[in-house]
């Protein structure tokens, strides 16, 4: 048996050894699988460099940008490309160019593109027939940012990655200025691109660009809320005719890290909340669309636009995008941001804009929103009666001093502050969402002060039996994000956000004691769930009840007239 001992341990060193070794070949081989690709990208004519031309493999997160100078340098690896893959070479006024990897990789890596034949065009402006407007939103008081924006993949660059929204707009408009809201604590300074596109499938497809339009934006290290830059898109002469929506991109061309910054991180444009809309990303050039959903980019235009007149009976002139301004040149006019009054309260100060004449209705908006989103009924409503805006406590330009969690109880004694110090007796209000759950907070502690009520989308407890599931859901990611924040901004907006999990905790019979004439009002897909809807008629038993067939949480904007005849036939009686 001893004499065996030398054999077996020689048997085992053996495939010890071997092991090792093929652990070490395997290594090399992982290893020399992250290859590079150099190159320079060239005009075909004058064989002079191209900038910033989109490098990419169709339905692959493959690619890269070439630089100013039109050098390139392709990260991939060589198992995630096949023989058939074909790099894509696009440039804004320049024809497509493709190359077959394998040719590519080992040949001629210098790529010439043709220049399109330039249209030439002049776009006059005739103020006198056109008018000013916003697609899109650049702002918000509640904001998110999913992690899919920020992480670049694995041995690539940053270079490539491309933010989109969907935005829907009048059939011929002439581009001012683009708007967007950033964050710029991840960034030294970045070079970027926009893009806007035509839409098929609900997916963005080509370019309607005939002109490069990029620019610098330096970062700093600045805390809270993602600030707002405009870029003048007036040189550019970008008219867009004939289409009823497009997307707006912004992409990553180049980006000079934060010093000692290796989080690998890219740049990224925030969201807002919009239970329903989508916004869009994809990681390179050619590689696959993916949505986000509940998610509306901090993306806007302002156009001028010759559609004033010929609107068909029933047909929307603007949608939730639009933003009709009443002078261009006073941007200081949009309702609330136009001269308003403030009201001190228990350790916050409330702001207030005041319009027309007659007996008084008072406006109160959702979670996270503004004056603002009363913008389609200030204007009608204001010929009728006397119309209060408010911008709720940490909403808009209203300040809160409290560090305590917020609620509909704390919104509804502001409310009663606020017409104690203007000296409104009796009011009717007009509750829009959370706006809605503070009116009946208010109406059952202040029912002398109600003259009548309308609720759009109200809801009399949280969770899952009064709100739509996949919005719940939304909301504790939301809080989920905000957890770990530390700055004032990002903390209030947690504040919001636990509001709608936790609050209103009103019970339905406590709503028997409301005798004030009320108009429930919510979208046949409102988020607020139609039972619960009917649950709050059934117990307001001076109410009536209009579910809007076809209609959503967002009525008052997406259906402006239809809403305001309705609330206005409801005053009146």
């Amino acid at each position: 048996m001893q004499k065996q001992i030398p054999f077996r341990y020689a048997t085992l060193k053996f495939f010890l050894l071997t092991a090792l070794a093929h652990s070490f070949l395997f290594n090399i081989k992982a290893h020399a699988q992250e290859s590079q690709l150099s190159g320079k990208t060239v005009n075909a004519d004058t064989k002079l460099p191209l900038a910033f031309v989109s490098i990419g493999i169709r339905g692959k997160a493959i690619g890269t940008i070439s630089d100013s100078l039109g050098n390139y340098r392709l990260s991939y690896r060589p198992n995630e490309i096949s023989k058939t893959d074909s790099l894509i070479f696009t440039a804004i006024g320049f024809q497509t160019a493709r190359m077959n990897a394998e040719q590519l990789i080992n040949g001629n890596t210098t790529i010439s593109l043709k220049e399109l034949p330039l249209n030439l065009k002049t776009v006059e402006i005739n103020a006198g027939q056109r008018k000013m407007k916003s697609y899109g939103r650049w702002s918000a008081n509640l904001v998110f940012f999913p992690a899919m924006y920020k992480n670049i993949p694995k041995f690539s660059d940053e270079k490539g990655r491309e933010q989109a929204t969907i935005l829907k707009i009048d059939p011929d408009v002439y581009l001012r200025t683009f708007n967007f809201g950033i964050n710029r604590r991840h960034f030294k300074k970045i070079k970027l691109r926009l893009n806007v596109y035509g839409i098929k499938n609900g997916i963005p497809d080509h370019s309607l660009l005939d002109k490069d339009v990029v620019f610098d934006v330096s970062g700093s290290s600045e805390q809270g809320m993602p600030k707002v830059q405009t870029i003048d898109l007036r040189p550019y002469q970008i008219e867009i005719k004939g289409r009823k929506e497009i997307a707006v991109s912004l992409s990553i061309l180049e980006l000079e890290s934060l010093p000692g910054d290796t989080s690998r991180q890219a740049f990224f444009i925030p969201s807002f909340p919009s239970p329903l809309r989508s916004s869009l990303y994809r990681i390179k050039s050619e590689a696959t669309w993916q949505k986000v959903s509940s998610s509306h980019l901090l993306i806007g235009l302002e156009v001028s636009t010759s559609r004033t007149k010929n609107v068909k009976e029933g047909e929307q002139e603007e949608n939730l995008d639009g933003i009709t301004k009443v002078d261009p040149e006073i941007s200081g006019a949009l309702y609330g941001n136009n001269n308003g009054k403030r009201i001190k309260v228990a350790n916050g100060e409330i702001y207030y804009e005041s319009y027309g004449k007659g007996s008084p209705l008072i406006l109160l908006h959702g979670n996270s929103e503004s004056i603002i989103s009363f913008r389609k009924q200030i204007g009608p409503l204001s010929e009728h009666h006397q119309v209060i805006a408010i911008d709720t406590r940490g909403h808009g330009n209203s300040i809160n001093r409290d560090t305590m969690a917020y609620s509909y109880r704390l919104f509804a004694d502001d409310l009663k502050s606020v017409m104690d110090s203007i000296h409104i007796k009796k009011a009717s209000l007009l509750g829009w969402s959370d706006g809605g759950n503070t009116a009946i907070e208010f109406a059952l502690i202040h029912p002398e002060k109600i003259d009548k009520m309308v609720l759009m989308g109200a809801n009399i407890f949280p969770g899952t039996r009064a709100i739509k599931e996949d919005i719940v859901r939304m909301f504790k990611k939301r809080r989920d994000s905000l957890m770990n924040l530390q700055d004032e901004a990002s903390n209030n907006q947690l504040r919001l956000t636990q509001l709608v999990l936790k609050e209103p905790q009103i019970n339905e019979d406590e709503l028997n004691k409301i005798n004030i004439p009320t108009l429930i009002l919510a979208g046949e897909s409102d988020v607020i769930k139609s039972e619960h809807t009917l649950l709050i008629h059934a117990h307001i038993k001076s109410s009536s009840v209009q579910i809007v067939k076809g209609e959503d949480h967002y009525l008052p904007l997406k259906n402006p007239k239809l809403f305001n005849q309705i609330l206005l036939d409801f005053l009146r009686q």
